[in-house]
């Protein structure tokens, strides 16, 4: 039989266990309760704004046990910001219960779905002042935390807008997107997904990997490396300031493929490109850009006028035409690009060299020197006599002028050498009679009328071949 006495001393131990027990569920209830309320989603909005600089809007909080959902998020920016917009479908933020004890809620992580984000250019210096998000004196006793801290923010899917100064925007498309809070700052780190321009519709690059790093002095691009379809990699680094002074960008790119910038050129251009450039702006624009590009064993096929030189010269190699050098510089700003040392050489065949400036609205204007081998020249009936007799570096050369716009350009070679050709051709036939008749082997003091006469003919044949010959492939 069991004494009333000890039946008594078994409370010793279950009345403080149920008065923790019933203590931890108060305090977590009011805890859910606060997660769940207007304070806690103000704070948040709050804390938000103060990082991005744009005005947050959070839908309410949803406690899962250590999850906490939000229906949707929403960030307006300013002129004086460089985040414009950010908006997500959904927010799921995993919590670390432990760090109450420390006296701050800790999200490990927060993962958004889908995800959109607005970059633009920065057009006030002076501060633009957010709309304040109301504070609230806290009803909430002293010990529950009133700090909120998150390690890690991502998005298996986001696409970001990037706008341009002068119109315009490259576009970051289906990337994942992780953002890591450090002190003043927030890194972002990018894979996957590609990079659309809007200037550029037909060029596709993958993202394999960009970082940077946003803070109150602007954006940091420490690295960005980029995959073009086919093959060939480009690489950027850059800064953009949140003063709205200059910005900057560098790349370099490796092994690119001539049709993956250029996809019209598809079947007849073969080859790849590498080079660098850097360029700065700012609010009004483009200020500087410079840089160089260079190709190796390219080939050209299916060009209409190779097509024409090799059947003029009975040189099939033009048909597919080996080019072992191609080299130019460029600089320039918002209105202009200069090409400068322009080279462009088949060995043994012709070689191209000069200087042209492309402007803003496409138009162009440049100037060449054409050079072509003797050996090529000597097959060309009167090719000698056009050219003239400049003559180095084992081509002979003629200037050439280049006039119009990118998309039609014009040159002032074709009317040239037709009318010197023309001229040429006629004065052999009127005044040169002897000298065709010795070209056909025939002597005039010996020949007869019928012979003279088809003499002439044959020369006004060949001369009209010639031009007709020449006229197609300069065309």
């Amino acid at each position: 039989m069991v004494r009333p006495r000890k039946k008594f001393r078994h409370w010793y131990w279950i009345v403080p266990l149920m008065l923790i027990v019933a203590t931890s569920v108060t305090v977590l209830v009011m805890l859910v309760n606060w997660l769940e309320g207007a304070e806690f989603r103000t704070l948040v909005e709050r804390l938000t704004t103060d990082r991005l600089h744009a005005k947050t809007e959070l839908a309410p909080f949803r406690w899962a046990w250590t999850e906490l959902t939000s229906g949707s998020l929403r960030a307006i920016g300013s002129a004086e910001s460089t985040i414009k917009r950010v908006a997500s479908g959904g927010i799921h933020a995993r919590m670390r219960p432990a760090s109450l004890i420390e006296g701050k809620g800790l999200a490990t992580e927060i993962d958004l779905d889908r995800m959109e984000v607005h970059l633009g250019a920065i057009t006030a210096v002076q501060p633009e002042p957010l709309p304040a998000v109301a504070e609230q004196s806290s009803s909430l006793p002293k010990w529950i935390p009133a700090q909120f801290v998150v390690e890690r923010i991502r998005s298996a899917s986001a696409d970001v807008i990037i706008e341009q100064p002068q119109g315009g925007s490259f576009d970051i498309l289906g990337t994942k997107l992780e953002s890591i809070p450090e002190g003043n700052e927030i890194r972002f780190e990018a894979h996957g997904g590609r990079l659309v321009f809007e200037r550029f519709p037909d060029l596709y690059m993958t993202i394999d990997a960009i970082r940077c790093r946003l803070s109150d002095m602007g954006l940091d691009l420490t690295g960005a490396d980029l995959s073009f379809q086919n093959t060939g990699t480009i690489r950027l680094d850059g800064n953009f300031p949140s003063d709205g002074s200059e910005a900057r960008l560098k790349g370099h790119w490796e092994a690119v493929k001539v049709t993956s910038l250029l996809p019209a050129l598809e079947g007849k251009v073969l080859g790849s490109l590498q080079g660098h450039g850097e360029t700065t702006w700012g609010r009004d624009g483009i200020h500087k850009l410079s840089g160089d590009i260079s190709a190796h064993d390219v080939t050209l096929s299916g060009v209409p006028g190779l097509e024409k030189m090799a059947m003029l010269t009975g040189v099939d190699q033009f048909r597919h035409l080996p080019v072992q050098e191609v080299h130019a510089t460029f600089y320039g700003d918002a209105e202009k690009t200069i090409w400068r040392d322009i080279i462009l050489e088949s060995k043994g065949l012709l070689k191209l060299t000069g200087e042209a400036e492309v402007a803003r609205d496409g138009s162009l204007r440049g100037t060449f020197q054409v050079g072509i081998t003797k050996g090529i020249v000597s097959i060309i009936p009167y090719a000698r006599e056009v050219l003239g007799l400049n003559e180095h570096d084992g081509y002979i050369w003629t200037p050439m002028a280049v006039e119009g716009s990118l998309s039609h350009p014009k040159e002032d070679l074709t009317p040239r050498l037709a009318a010197v050709l023309a001229a040429r051709a006629e004065g052999l036939v009127k005044d040169g009679i002897q000298e065709g008749l010795n070209l056909l082997g025939l002597k005039g003091s010996g020949a007869t009328n019928g012979a003279v006469t088809n003499a002439v003919k044959t020369i006004e044949q060949d001369a009209g071949k010639v031009l007709d010959s020449l006229g197609g492939f300069l065309k």
